[in-house]
């Protein structure tokens, strides 16, 4: 059940997890949409993220104190009310600043704003009662992380164990805010004492510096709201990505394509790599995601990209053997960027994984008719399931035999990058 007008911060997280709970929806693209349509003052905005984000972050341990506390299994409730429950157990067990007190008051008043007055003693008794249980320490890593169990299975499957444990760790931290100075119009140090300037929490990542200037940013608020953001000095870039930017090693007049580019960090790294000079054509098959890509080419001044509407698993016979390196990274499970979309724990199915990998190889047939002999096709994932990574380069390879194995990596999510894996395929001459 979601609402079209809600009033207040909490009203909107509801419709929000709603929308992503009930039709599969995109948390940061549900968030994005409704921020258009409500109006809410920066603190509420960031409120309200956080309060959607923890809530799936943690969402079958709140499920399992509800349906110890309340008489009513959490599938059987009213879908307004269960989450309503949901977000109001989160702000109780998981978001320390905000006192029991207000989250029950809350709750009540929301309750009745809603029609729902005959429920509002049950509310404030099944909140009430939340707020005195005693939760432990929660050692099941399927309630202390909130995966599902066949997903903690294949987990433990395809990292072992221990590696397993440190994935849901590191996945159930939310992220920082990461972005990569723009070379090609400032350096680090520039935009250090700019972002100091605007009074910008900024501090360089320091073992990707020499190389890669990256920031990690803090309490920035919206941050195209800076004059530095739309002065097109950083874009946004998780540097789990730079394993497949330094793998394609882009250099001044080759020419590269990348496939599936969108929202097209990778891209706009390569071409500062690139130093503005040669042919970087970036395809995307959602043409208001190409668009996007050409808003930003603006901003950061790239005019060396060019984009356009493609399909990756269709073969454009005008880029037969075009490009000195192909970078394509495909649509995956996502499953290791759960730090920055944890509904995909909930929303993906085994089936998905399988459904994935067969399509990834079809973009990967096709994407290899576009490299030149002697040239580098980069496949990469942001997950880290083996039937989309190293199962679907195994199938190419044997596939293939003009192709050859350079280097493949798994790279695991951490404090400052997502999950991600990247193979290095070299066509022989």
């Amino acid at each position: 059940m979601t609402h079209k007008n809600p009033k207040t911060d909490r009203a909107v997280a509801i419709s929000v997890l709603s929308g992503v709970l009930e039709t599969g929806a995109f948390a940061n693209i549900a968030l994005r949409k409704i921020f258009t349509e409500v109006t809410l003052d920066s603190r509420a905005r960031a409120f309200v993220t956080d309060l959607v984000n923890e809530t799936l972050r943690n969402l079958l341990q709140i499920d399992h104190i509800l349906n110890k506390l309340s008489k009513t299994p959490v599938d059987k409730m009213k879908p307004f009310i269960r989450n309503l429950l949901r977000i109001s157990t989160c702000q109780i067990k998981f978001m320390a600043k905000i006192p029991d007190r207000a989250a029950v008051n809350e709750a009540v008043l929301l309750a009745k704003a809603y029609g729902f007055h005959n429920l509002t003693g049950y509310v404030n008794g099944v909140l009430r009662n939340v707020a005195r249980e005693e939760t432990g320490n929660i050692q099941d890593p399927v309630l202390k992380y909130s995966y599902p169990k066949w997903l903690m299975e294949k987990l433990v499957e395809w990292l072992g164990n221990d590696s397993a444990i440190a994935f849901c760790e590191n996945s159930h931290q939310p992220p920082p805010v990461i972005v990569l100075t723009n070379t090609t119009k400032i350096c680090q140090a520039n935009l250090a004492k700019i972002f100091k300037e605007e009074e910008i929490d900024a501090t360089p990542l320091e073992e990707l510096n020499e190389k890669h200037p990256f920031f990690i940013l803090r309490k920035t608020g919206d941050i195209t709201r800076l004059k530095s953001f739309n002065d097109g000095l950083f874009y946004v870039l998780d540097p789990g990505t730079i394993h497949a930017i330094d793998a394609v090693n882009a250099q001044p007049g080759q020419t590269i394509i990348d496939l599936c580019a969108a929202p097209g960090g990778k891209t706009f790294a390569m071409a500062a790599a690139m130093q503005n000079k040669g042919k970087l054509l970036a395809y995307d098959i959602h043409p208001h995601r190409v668009e996007l890509i050409r808003q930003t080419r603006k901003r950061l001044e790239l005019p060396i990209i060019s984009a356009a509407v493609g399909d990756a698993t269709v073969f454009n016979p005008e880029l037969e053997n075009a490009a000195d390196a192909v970078l394509l990274d495909v649509p995956c499970s996502g499953l290791g960027t759960i730090r920055k979309h944890p509904e995909i724990k909930y929303t993906r199915q085994p089936q998905d994984i399988a459904d994935l990998a067969q399509k990834q190889r079809q973009m990967l047939a096709v994407a290899a008719k576009y490299v030149k002999p002697g040239g580098k096709l980069i496949y990469c994932t942001c997950t880290i399931t083996s039937e989309e990574n190293s199962n679907n380069i195994a199938h190419f390879l044997h596939t293939n035999a003009n192709y050859t194995l350079a280097h493949d990596k798994q790279i695991l999510p951490c404090a400052t990058n997502d999950g991600f894996y990247v193979a290095t395929i070299v066509r022989k001459i």
